[in-house]
């Protein structure tokens, strides 16, 4: 077919209106994204762990994509209520937040759950792992030094054990832990690691799972024994074998936290944010800054993170499901 230049110069603008029209149904960002400030969404308090960790990749982010990365913490609900804000937020590449534990968790313990993961975010990129520890009272338990000595002192009394909150990482694991050695015993709820770890180091109860930064200190000085780590090859315990080691597979799931935004966000934004914080977390300063609050950089891009979120997920809710465990409303 015989196209003049009249015809040809309507067709040419025709398709440069396709084009634009296609740009804005898909969502897709400038090139020169992001063109002004991004917020970021901290579903916890100040000063605690997983918002000094986000505060320290934000600070740096910044730097990679020269524009400012304005933190926002909004805490509530075991994080829920900051991620239910991510995921509701407009996706436009201008709205991430933190995804960790508590917030993956805390739908699962609802009966009208918040949001779903990982239908209602995209991922961005694991940042961190959060190690945690079994430790016991070893004046409480002078026999128990790993998890087979844990599993023959089991089998003659109960052992009850305590986290830093019901449904939290802590609590679930020891539920997994206590499933494959097969010993009885009871969670003993309280509000936070600060009483727990008290509770642990009275006396008062024998064991529990728990983030490396509340118990490092009491295991150096003897008031604590480490049985298990979370992780492979923690380098502040190296001669403290992992849950996997010693041959609880199914615990293999480690505390963490990454990167997230509202489902639908543009994938070159995605890409961006995923490919800056790959080169922030290389950076050896921020890698010390990082362990110091007990993060542990580890990246994963956008798509094995989302697996790991829908792996997760999945472990939790059985856990959760076969030991009654939904208890918020």
């Amino acid at each position: 077919m015989r196209v003049n230049k009249k015809n040809g110069k309507k067709l040419n603008k025709i398709a440069s209106v396709l084009a634009t029209s296609l740009l804005l149904v898909t969502g897709a960002v400038h090139a020169d994204y992001p063109e002004q400030p991004v917020s970021w969404i901290v579903p916890f308090p100040p000063g605690g762990p997983t918002d000094v960790a986000s505060r320290v990749l934000a600070n740096e982010l910044e730097k990679e994509l020269g524009k400012p990365l304005v933190v926002i913490n909004k805490a509530g609900a075991s994080g829920s209520i900051g991620l239910r804000q991510i995921a509701a937020a407009k996706p436009d590449g201008y709205t991430i937040g933190t995804l960790a534990g508590p917030s993956l968790l805390a739908p699962m313990m609802q009966d009208a759950a918040p949001y779903e993961l990982p239908k209602d975010v995209d991922p961005v990129g694991l940042a961190y792992l959060t190690p945690l520890i079994l430790v016991s009272n070893p004046k409480v338990l002078p026999e128990v030094f790993d998890l087979r000595s844990l599993a023959e002192v089991g089998k003659s009394k109960d052992l009850n054990f305590t986290s830093p909150a019901t449904g939290s990482i802590g609590h679930l694991t020891m539920e997994l832990i206590r499933k494959k050695l097969q010993f009885p015993g009871t969670h003993i709820g309280y509000q936070g690691s600060a009483p727990a770890v008290m509770a642990v180091l009275s006396g008062e109860v024998p064991i529990m799972f728990a983030d490396s930064v509340a118990v490092l200190q009491h295991i150096k000085s003897g008031a604590l024994r480490a049985l298990a780590v979370s992780i492979d090859g923690f380098e502040e315990l190296p001669d403290v074998k992992s849950l996997a080691q010693q041959g609880v597979q199914s615990a293999k799931t480690a505390s963490w936290g990454g990167l997230v935004a509202p489902k639908g966000t543009p994938a070159e934004a995605i890409s961006r944010l995923s490919a800056a914080l790959k080169r922030v977390l290389q950076k050896p300063e921020i890698v010390q800054r990082l362990k110091a609050v007990g993060a542990y950089p580890e990246y994963e891009g956008s798509d094995v993170f989302k697996g790991r979120i829908a792996n997760d997920s999945r472990v939790w809710k059985q856990v959760i499901t076969e030991n009654s465990l939904r208890t918020l409303r």
